[in-house]
């Protein structure tokens, strides 16, 4: 026995979700500012900005370690 489908709907509501889902995608691609059709789209970040941000911080443990220590 078969079960009869319509394809045309399937197809048109599948086809409008791709679409729908693809213009998402570059158009948050253009807000951020970057070429969603680009062949190499890779995120750089200035070897500045990492190096201070990562020496201000602490590990979260250094104040248990020094409670620990002093006891």
């Amino acid at each position: 026995m078969y079960i009869l489908v319509p394809w045309k709907p399937v197809v048109l509501v599948w086809g409008l979700l791709s679409g729908m889902i693809f213009v998402g995608f570059v158009a948050s691609s253009v807000l951020e500012g970057k070429n969603p059709f680009a062949p190499c789209s890779t995120i750089k970040q200035p070897a500045e900005k990492t190096d201070t941000a990562q020496a201000g911080q602490q590990p979260k443990d250094s104040h248990r370690a020094a409670r620990v220590a002093s006891q």
